[in-house]
């Protein structure tokens, strides 16, 4: 038996998952930016309120909603699939070095968009090709 893990609706399913969770990051994270990082754990709080006040914290945060809305809607997906791997690779290394507990979320996000990078294979195939 052979399976198809490139099924339309497999790739559909994963896309929205992921979208709605980085829109849900996204938001979450520019409320709690703005309420005193509420809900971000406490050995975390020096980095964030770092980057928060360099603009970065805000600069990822918006990618995250933009992202997220082009994988839910499905515009250009292949492309935001790109522009949340250099996020989820951060959140493994800030998670695992600060806040381990959260460390979960940050597998499952980058899981999913490396899967999204398989089905997605065909596009990216050119982006490593040595001339």
């Amino acid at each position: 038996m052979k399976y198809n893990f490139r099924h339309r609706y497999l790739v559909m399913a994963v896309r929205v998952i992921l979208g709605l969770f980085f829109i849900m990051s996204g938001v979450g994270g520019i409320y709690g930016g703005l309420n005193n990082m509420a809900g971000v754990p406490e050995a975390m709080l020096p980095n964030t309120w770092a980057l928060w006040n360099m603009g970065i914290f805000q600069m990822i945060k918006i990618t995250e909603i933009v992202a997220g809305l082009m994988l839910v809607v499905g515009f250009l997906p292949a492309l935001a699939a790109i522009f949340v791997a250099p996020i989820c690779i951060g959140v493994l290394v800030v998670n695992g070095m600060t806040a381990p507990e959260y460390l979960p979320s940050g597998v499952f996000v980058t899981v999913l968009t490396a899967y999204l990078g398989y089905a997605y294979w065909d596009k990216y195939k050119a982006l490593f090709k040595i001339k």
